[in-house]
């Protein structure tokens, strides 16, 4: 990547989302390699929709493009989504918006935060990688993580 391109990932926001973000947000959300959902624009405006109406939805954006999402649930203590589009993976998007998922769940009285991911992914080794640990294994073959948020 041509280091002006690096200067404007460096020069991101993380921000909740907008309206005007669903579409790109979709776009990412069905382009990743790991976790592919396969739902139609609909069921995902119904999901991101009501996240975004209840502030729990997060982009990262620079000047060009929204690169990456995430959303977490206070109710639940649960992080719903961190996606990251395969042309911006590994600049440390993922880890900034996990990062603001946690932080969220803390000032909402969650100790700890739960997430769902494929075993033996990327993004698995990712998590483990940052403390996360697992909690179960779901009957869909989904591994529980869990990361304590206070000490």
């Amino acid at each position: 990547m041509p280091p002006q391109s690096k200067e404007v990932l460096r020069r991101g926001v993380l921000r909740r989302a907008v309206p005007a973000d669903l579409a790109r947000v979709f776009e990412i959300w069905t382009s990743v390699d790991e976790h592919r959902f396969r739902d139609d624009w609909n069921r995902f405006t119904a999901t991101a929709g009501a996240q975004l109406a209840a502030g729990r939805l997060w982009v990262w954006a620079d000047s060009r493009a929204v690169h990456g999402f995430a959303a977490a649930d206070p109710v639940s203590g649960e992080i719903e989504a961190v996606y990251v589009h395969p042309g911006a993976q590994g600049r440390g998007i993922g880890r900034a918006l996990l990062r603001k998922c946690c932080d969220y769940l803390l000032r909402r009285g969650h100790r700890h935060a739960w997430l769902l991911t494929s075993p033996g992914s990327r993004a698995e080794r990712i998590y483990r990688d940052d403390g996360w640990q697992e909690a179960a294994v779901e009957p869909s073959g989904a591994i529980r993580l869990r990361k304590w948020l206070v000490a």
